[in-house]
């Protein structure tokens, strides 16, 4: 019985024991980001269909030269509705969040579908989704 009791008693003190961090042990280092995802990078993605309300159509008249190029170092160049913002990216998953350097605006489009010369995304602002399709030229 004495056994029994001193291993009860010693049972717990050894978990606890094991369960510390030696002093000046650093935590265990993060685990690296994901590289950059590049995939669709290096490619100049011409606009070539606007589908708002479920009505898919060329683009309008400002539309036309639009375009969208990123690069694998984190910038992007773009034409949307005519008018030419550049700044930086990221991806995170599904989807890719823009900061314009002049406005310093944040937009994101969500990847709808992405093949090697085509991209579909979805644009969201407020309650309006303008989905966009691309086609490297």
């Amino acid at each position: 019985m004495k056994k029994f009791l001193l291993l009860l008693f010693m049972l717990p003190l050894a978990l606890g024991l094991n369960a510390q961090t030696k002093t000046g042990s650093k935590p265990p280092a993060p685990h690296p980001a994901p590289a950059k995802d590049t995939s669709l990078c290096s490619k100049k993605w011409m606009l070539i269909a606007v589908e708002e309300w479920a009505v898919e159509s060329k683009p309008k008249k400002k539309q036309v030269d639009d375009y969208l190029w990123m690069t694998g170092d984190g910038n992007y160049k773009l034409k949307r509705n005519g008018e030419d913002k550049s700044g930086t990216w990221t991806k995170t998953g599904a989807y890719i969040n823009f900061t314009d350097d002049a406005s310093k605006e944040k937009f994101t489009y969500k990847v709808e579908s992405a093949e090697a010369k085509k991209l579909k995304v979805d644009y969201h602002v407020s309650d309006m989704h303008t989905l966009f399709t691309f086609e490297v030229k």
